[in-house]
């Protein structure tokens, strides 16, 4: 029993004594061999990665606006068209004919306007000749009631005649008083019914009927909203092979045209609302997809919305804002409505110290690094700032050109005797 005991502490010296040979085998005279990397001045970036949808910078739907019958249709898919381009043209005989009505209706209350202004001058001329006349009986009848007074005061005329005469004078200045008013009730009335001020205001009414009606006329004529390119055209009700033609009959507000605008693609991408602080316009932006492997488009980000969406993935609670990003080119292969992965750069930084995170250590809390001075260690305390899935940045403590210990092993410390360890070989070229 003693025996083999003792067989096992041999046993335990021999493996001890075989450990520390080949630690010093491994370390050598040399010290540690540790993973280096130079510290130098680079490119950084953060991105956030989100699913986006491919359109257009603007569609819409051109609709007719009055109901009726297809006149001619002027454009089909693929055409290009300018903004106010006639599209289409629907005929309406009802349409036609009430603003051909209104429109007649309203010229004859125009030249109605031009007759009461003949009207009314020839009323005020009347009404002034009255006032006139009124004006020429009171002073005859005043100065017939003035010689009265002095005759009856030599007892030349009984009383009664100069009382006649004063009653004759009264209903006169009563005359004129009725004819002045009469005359500025006319300038304020236009001189009767037919007053100009009566037929601008008929003329005002028709201009309003008119202009309703030759809108309604204006919109049998539909037209491009803006500049861009017809992408569909409507059907024959339950035969969507067969485009609509001239003769079929359409509803108001029926579709007949889908049209997009010229332009570089969008991206439509939905960013959860925990990452949209870290969102802005402006930011670089780059797309990929499946469906053009190996390519690599760029945008900015033009616009975050101002609200959080319900996510579109049923299964989620959480809420996504609605992100427009503008690709800076639309390559040909490009369709709307395609699926893409869109990685927003939320840093994108130049020129900047960044090292490899695996060589930040930390104690206490506080980051540092080991920096290779004369084949030693040292314990490097630096200031870090932003970090992606394999860098962080440096703001202080390091300098470009210091070699750092990217590799970690259990014996380094500060001080330790350190070697670089060599790069493994490169593959041998094939063939």
């Amino acid at each position: 029993m003693k025996r083999t005991r003792n067989l096992l502490i041999i046993a335990a010296v021999l493996a001890i004594v075989v450990a520390v040979a080949a630690l010093s085998g491994k370390h050598g005279d040399a010290g540690i061999s540790v993973a280096t990397d130079v510290v130098k001045r680079t490119s950084f970036q953060t991105k956030l990665p989100e699913n986006g949808v491919v359109q257009h910078p603007r569609t819409a739907t051109v609709p007719t606006l009055v109901a009726g019958n297809l006149e001619a249709m002027y454009a089909r898919p693929g055409d290009s068209v300018t903004a106010g381009q006639v599209l289409a043209t629907v005929r309406n005989v009802q349409l036609e004919s009430s603003a051909a009505s209104s429109a007649a209706d309203y010229s004859q209350a125009v030249a109605e306007i031009e007759t009461a202004k003949i009207d009314s001058q020839n009323a005020r001329v009347g009404y002034e000749a009255t006032a006139d006349t009124a004006k020429s009986n009171m002073d005859e009848a005043q100065r017939v009631y003035a010689a009265d007074v002095a005759l009856y005061a030599q007892k030349a005329i009984p009383r009664n005649q100069l009382d006649t005469d004063k009653a004759k004078l009264d209903q006169a200045k009563v005359q004129y008083a009725q004819a002045v008013r009469q005359l500025r009730l006319g300038a304020v009335t236009g001189y009767g019914q037919n007053s100009v001020q009566a037929a601008e205001a008929n003329a005002r009414k028709m201009a309003i009927l008119n202009a309703s009606n030759q809108q309604q006329l204006d919109f049998s004529r539909i037209v491009a909203p803006f500049t861009g390119v017809i992408q569909s055209v409507a059907t024959q009700p339950g035969d969507p092979l067969t485009p609509l033609r001239a003769g079929d009959a359409v509803t108001q507000g029926q579709a007949l045209f889908s049209i997009a605008e010229r332009g570089n693609f969008t991206v439509k991408a939905q960013v959860d609302e925990q990452d949209v602080i870290n969102v802005h316009p402006g930011q670089e932006a780059q797309v990929t997809s499946e469906d053009f492997p190996g390519k690599t488009l760029t945008g900015r980000v033009t616009s975050v919305s101002p609200i959080a969406i319900r996510s579109t993935d049923a299964s989620s609670t959480a809420r996504q804002v609605l992100t427009t990003i503008v690709l800076n080119s639309s390559p040909a292969f490009l369709r709307d409505g395609m699926s893409v992965d869109v990685d927003i750069l939320t840093a994108n930084l130049r020129n900047v110290l960044a090292v490899p995170s695996a060589a930040i250590l930390r104690e206490g809390g506080k980051p540092f690094v080991y920096v290779l001075e004369k084949g030693k260690a040292r314990k490097t305390a630096i200031r870090t700032g932003d970090s992606n899935d394999t860098q962080t940045i440096v703001l202080s403590g390091l300098l470009p050109g210091d070699r750092i210990v990217t590799g970690k092993d259990p014996l380094l410390k500060d001080g330790a005797a350190v070697s670089p360890a060599s790069p493994a070989p490169s593959a041998s070229p094939a063939g």
